[in-house]
């Protein structure tokens, strides 16, 4: 803005020198003619001056100087002008003198000096009134963005920083402003669901304590052991779970279910309560997995649901009763007689699914024997994707170098092994349990 006034301002300035230099040139004339013949009057006659010769644009040579003209009536001081008249048609040339003012009129000084005052003058008073305006401008939406800061200072976070009316550098400030604001309350956001998470955590360890297996006495001739590693965040709810009945049934489970965190984790205790409920009574697998499907098809949202695999050990004659509700892993049988590992995955659907009719037509009980040295393996179906330091994956082959180990070496040397694999916590929980005959 301050750039095209002053355009204008040159402009004005530049006519108005030209308009005033034409009166100049037209005022001169006119006191040269008056001045010539007042002193052609008074019978001038040119004293000794120093004379400055120019030629005109016709080709006529003039003499110019400034001295003291000896006249009738004393000496005046007078600028003198001497043109040379060509020879023609036999008259001879001669020199006509002009005569005019030594200096320029004061009165064109001062309209000239008159002309650049009042230019400049209104020139001075638009670079204020813009600026003043301009600082307006600018003092107006930082004012606005203090304000606003202030507000999200003390609280009001949903406060944003206004911009909309900033030009050049404060529009560019405002916008530098509100991501900072933005990061910050991300930032902040950010720490409150750590703080959230870790919160969680704690309760869902606290929960995972409480609910230990239980402690009895193992039978002689029978090795029954369970682990479980905890996620490194709020982890998936996997649970493991090994009881006794007192009726000489033992009972090894291990469920994954189908919601992590805190959700998980109370899906885990309510599916844990069912099933021990029902084993403790003496019910068999099938008929528990039936009761709980029920319970929890009744108490929880649709689309929950929980797998689980459940292994129960006759420990007078070793037969076992397996059954799968959905559970994506495998149980692992040694067979000692044969040295080789067999996976076992019963049919059955998850529980708390179905209402019941599918579920229990799906449901498969597998009895197997467990012979001296004989052992099976139950473990969460995470274990599968278990990724190492170095992007590893432990995969099936691993898993069931995993099962060899806790059936030679016991449960304590396999999951020292799955650590090491893992290098640091999982990101899933993980749950085994083993049962083997070692008599």
């Amino acid at each position: 803005m301050a750039s095209v006034f002053a355009s204008i301002a040159a402009f004005v300035l530049l006519t108005g020198i030209q308009d005033l230099g034409d009166e100049l040139i037209v005022e001169a004339q006119a006191n040269m003619a008056a001045r010539t013949v007042t002193m052609e009057a008074a019978e001038a006659r040119r004293g000794a001056m120093e004379m400055t010769i120019r030629s005109t644009a016709d080709g006529v040579l003039v003499q110019e100087g400034v001295g003291q003209v000896q006249t009738n009536k004393g000496d005046r001081e007078a600028r003198v002008l001497l043109a040379a008249r060509p020879a023609s048609q036999g008259v001879a040339g001669g020199t006509a003198t002009f005569f005019a003012p030594p200096e320029p009129p004061a009165a064109i000084a001062r309209r000239i000096l008159a002309l650049v005052v009042l230019v400049c003058g209104a020139l001075v008073a638009a670079t204020v009134i813009i600026g003043a305006m301009t600082a307006r401008r600018l003092a107006a939406p930082l004012n606005e963005m203090v304000e606003d800061v202030l507000a999200i200072s003390r609280g009001h976070l949903d406060r944003h920083i206004r911009g909309e009316d900033a030009v050049g550098e404060v529009a560019h400030l405002a916008v530098a402003m509100e991501r900072m604001v933005e990061d910050l309350l991300e930032s902040k956001e950010n720490q409150e669901a750590l703080a959230a998470t870790e919160t969680e955590k704690e309760n869902l360890r606290e929960l995972r304590r409480n609910l230990a297996p239980m402690v009895f006495e193992v039978p002689a001739g029978w090795v029954v052991e369970s682990c479980l590693i905890g996620a490194g965040g709020t982890g998936t709810g996997d649970f493991v779970d090994i009881m006794a009945d007192g009726e000489g049934h033992i009972t090894a489970l291990v469920g994954s279910p189908a919601t992590h965190g805190m959700a998980g984790a109370l899906l885990m205790a309510m599916t844990r309560a069912y099933l021990r409920s029902s084993l403790l009574g003496g019910a068999e697998p099938a008929v528990a997995f039936d009761g709980a499907n029920t319970s929890l098809h009744r108490d929880l949202a649709r689309g929950l649901y929980c797998s689980v695999i459940a292994a129960r050990l006759d420990t007078e004659n070793g037969s076992v009763e397996l059954v799968s509700a959905g559970h994506q892993a495998p149980a692992v049988r040694w067979d000692a007689e044969a040295g080789q590992l067999r996976k076992l995955q019963p049919n059955g659907i998850a529980l708390g699914f179905d209402k019941g009719p599918i579920f229990r037509n799906s449901m498969e009980t597998m009895h197997l024997d467990l012979k001296s040295g004989d052992a099976i393996f139950l473990f969460s179906p995470a274990t599968f994707e278990c990724v190492s330091a170095t992007g590893k994956v432990l995969g099936e082959a691993g898993v069931y170098q995993l099962a060899k180990i806790a059936i030679e070496q016991g449960m304590q040397s396999m999951e020292a092994q799955l650590r090491k694999h893992l290098g640091d916590e999982p990101e899933s929980d993980l749950a085994f349990t083993l049962i083997r005959n070692s008599g």
